[in-house]
């Protein structure tokens, strides 16, 4: 349980972390705090954050299923020699 919640905790303070450099860079822009220009900021921020993290999901699902394609087209590489030499050392007994 303590594990869990230091990981929230983690989670907390990066969050934390990540809304104060938010605000420092809005602010190095001229937006001050409370007026719509720096709201505005903050929201195009979150949404760059965002944005970041979905293409870094999608490279990671793309990648992923590229290693699949490959083990997939290896196997059928492998079963077409074993079909075409079945005493190769690669098509034994599994």
């Amino acid at each position: 349980m303590s594990l869990s919640f230091a990981g929230c905790a983690a989670n907390a303070a990066s969050k934390g972390e990540k809304r104060r450099e938010d605000a420092r860079t809005c602010e190095s822009f001229g937006a001050q705090y409370g007026t719509p220009a720096y709201t505005d900021c903050m929201l195009d921020q979150q949404r760059r954050r965002d944005t970041k993290k979905l293409e870094s999901l999608e490279e990671t699902r793309m990648l992923s299923q590229l290693a699949k394609d490959g083990q997939i087209m290896a196997e059928r590489a492998r079963l077409q020699r074993c079909a075409r030499d079945p005493d190769r050392r690669e098509c034994g007994r599994r």
